[in-house]
Formats: C-alpha cells, sequence, structure tokens
C-alpha cells in the first residue's frame, strides 16, 4: 500500500523541472516549485487519442478544470487536426492527486477535410450476412447494438457494387427504418439474372445524414435458375389386373 502511494504521489513531485511537465502544467504543479500537489480542491483531466477509445494516451492531460466545473476543454496549445477523429475521455482527480478510472463511454470529435466538425455517428451494424433468395434476389441481415452510441440512427443505408466489385456508397439502394430497442433487421432486393455477383454493403445514418462510415461487406451470387428435374425420376404404368 505504502509503495502504491509512493508511486501516484511520483505522478506529481518534479522539482527538477519545477513542475514544467505537460502533467504538473495542467495541473499546476508549477506553483509549488514541482514538490506538492496543489489542486487540493480536486478537479477532472481531460484525455484524448486519435481513432479510438483504447488510443487514448492517459500520460498527457489536454485539457483540466476544478472541482466545481460541469465542463472541460482542451488545451489551446492543444488544438485539432484536420480529416482526424479524436477520443476523449475524463478523470477525477482528488485533492492528493490521484486519478479516478476514466470515464465511459468516450467522448467523440471528428473534423473533416476543411476541419469543420463531423456530426456525431451512430455505431455500425455488426453481424452482416447476405444471402440469395428464390428468383434472383438477395436476403440482407444485420444487426443493430445501440450500447454505447454516439447518436442513435434514423435509418439503414442499403449499398451495392454495381457489379464492379467495388460498393458504391454514392448511391443508395435502399433505406430500412430504424426502430428504437429493436436489434435485428433485414432487406430483400429486387431480382438479377442468373449468377450475377453483387457486393453489398449497410451503414446506420442518423436524422442529420451523418452515417457510421462503415466499410463492411459480405457477397453472394443470384439464383434465377428453377430446380433441375432429377434424372431418376421415372413415370410408372399402372396395368389394371384381369379377372
Amino acid at each position: 500500500m505504502a509503495s502504491d502511494l509512493l508511486t501516484k504521489w511520483l505522478v506529481h513531485y518534479d522539482p527538477i523541472h519545477r513542475g514544467y511537465a505537460p502533467n504538473g502544467i495542467a495541473n499546476g504543479v508549477t506553483a509549488t516549485g514541482g514538490w506538492t500537489f496543489p489542486r487540493v480542491g480536486g478537479g477532472y483531466n481531460l484525455y484524448r487519442g486519435v481513432g479510438s477509445s483504447e488510443a487514448v494516451d492517459f500520460d498527457h492531460p489536454v485539457g483540466a478544470a476544478g472541482g466545481g466545473a460541469s465542463s472541460v476543454m482542451n488545451f489551446s496549445w492543444r488544438p485539432h487536426a484536420a480529416s482526424t477523429r479524436y477520443c476523449y475521455r475524463v478523470k477525477s482527480i482528488g485533492g492528493g492527486g490521484v486519478e479516478s478510472a476514466a470515464s465511459v463511454p468516450a467522448a467523440v470529435a471528428e473534423f473533416d477535410a476543411l476541419g469543420a466538425l463531423v456530426g456525431l455517428r451512430p455505431n455500425g451494424p455488426t453481424g452482416f450476412l447476405v444471402r440469395p433468395v428464390a428468383g434472383g434476389k438477395f436476403g440482407l441481415r444485420w444487426v443493430y447494438v445501440s450500447r454505447f452510441e454516439e447518436a442513435a440512427p434514423d435509418h439503414f443505408a442499403v449499398f451495392h457494387d454495381g457489379g464492379t466489385g467495388s460498393v458504391d456508397y454514392a448511391t443508395v439502394v435502399a433505406t430500412v427504418p430504424h426502430r428504437s430497442g429493436r436489434a435485428h433487421y433485414g432487406y430483400t432486393s429486387a431480382a438479377f439474372a442468373h449468377d450475377a455477383r453483387r457486393v453489398w454493403g449497410v451503414r446506420a445514418v442518423t436524422a442529420g445524414g451523418v452515417d457510421d462510415g462503415n466499410v463492411t461487406v459480405a457477397f453472394a451470387w443470384a439464383d434465377a435458375a428453377a430446380p433441375e428435374v432429377h434424372p431418376l425420376v421415372r413415370l410408372a404404368r399402372v396395368v389394371p389386373e384381369e379377372d
């Protein structure tokens, strides 16, 4: 226990640099020359990573707020880059400098190529399957799990490759409404020529038009042929018995 407390205290003990390290600056350790932790009222530390919540760097806070705060912002010297998705998580910190576990789920901030903020995304569908259906049609099935979603979807957009081998996400083939609390969804396509190969994709889309961006695909070949007559099928001729 003593060793554990010492380890936590040494996170803030920085007399050599007088607290002018990233963690010390975020927590005001510079005010004590790196000797003690000055945030006796506790507060919140903000951390972030690029891409996913698993990539969050918990060694370098990018923002901080006091104990009475209801929000926390990133430091001005830790800006955002275009075409980047950031995942933020928060830890509360006590007056002695000991942090809590990180918040779950992560908050997301995503920026497009022009540096504009992209809206919150829904989760991507899971368990995506495609199979041929009689008459040259395709049957699509998928599951939507709402846990930890950034935003709820309004509907699902269905796409296919048009026979090119690459799904055309600019052309929506069909939409399937999302129903709150419902997990399993499906779609049956129009008929295609026999043996036509199609690659399919499905994305969840919010009411504001922001999709989940997944690139999961599945493919199958259309079956529009009638069943063959088995060669062993024979007609039997019945001869009536004589009196």
